[in-house]
């Protein structure tokens, strides 16, 4: 029998937010494929939603959640995404750092840090911890050249202006024509003051 302590332990820590969450997701049923322990950190809102949803009989996806930890804040999108935001940014890392610090003192294995790349704050932890830091970008690359590029949205009126500009952006490099009402829907409001700006 393998020793469960020479098998390689990655902690994963998604955005709460299905379009993140998924791709965590398979890269841990990816990892744990290939001998990795997974310990994947989760809001309980998202948590409960996730476990709700599945059906009686996915074992395997049983097995990537079963190691799912109460982050202690239960954050709820729909009631008041501003808080939220505001709590992954300033509650939530406190939960994460408290978790990985009694699972790195309990399992020796555990390696890696791999967390949402929205979440500025895993280096910290990682670092604090000794552990490698993965910063997990889950979006397509049009995304993050849109974000490296916000400075031309802005210069051009097309992010952060009350005139919502119709025409058509064509000046990011790398990025072929489109329209604004294409961008992320956060990109389109007037208003770059919230948290999640």
């Amino acid at each position: 029998m393998e020793d469960k302590h020479s098998q390689p332990h990655a902690i994963m820590v998604p955005m709460p937010l299905q379009g993140h969450l998924l791709p965590h997701t398979h890269l841990a049923m990816k990892l744990a494929s290939h001998g990795f322990t997974i310990t994947f950190v989760n809001t309980q809102h998202i948590h409960h939603q996730i476990t709700k949803s599945q059906p009686n009989d996915t074992e395997d996806q049983d097995d990537i959640f079963a190691t799912a930890r109460k982050s202690g804040l239960d954050i709820r999108y729909k009631t008041n995404h501003n808080q939220a935001v505001e709590g992954l940014l300033h509650v939530f890392p406190a939960h994460v750092d408290e978790l990985v610090g009694n699972l790195v003192q309990s399992d020796p294995s555990v390696t890696c840090l791999i967390a949402d790349t929205f979440h500025p704050w895993s280096a910290n932890i990682a670092n604090k911890y000794n552990l490698v830091n993965i910063s997990f970008w889950t979006e397509p690359a049009l995304v993050i050249s849109i974000y490296y590029h916000l400075d031309l949205l802005r210069e051009h009126g097309h992010y952060g202006s009350h005139d919502n500009r119709e025409d058509t952006i064509n000046y990011i490099p790398g990025v072929q024509a489109i329209e604004p009402k294409d961008l992320m829907s956060h990109l389109q409001e007037a208003d770059i003051s919230t948290p999640m700006h």
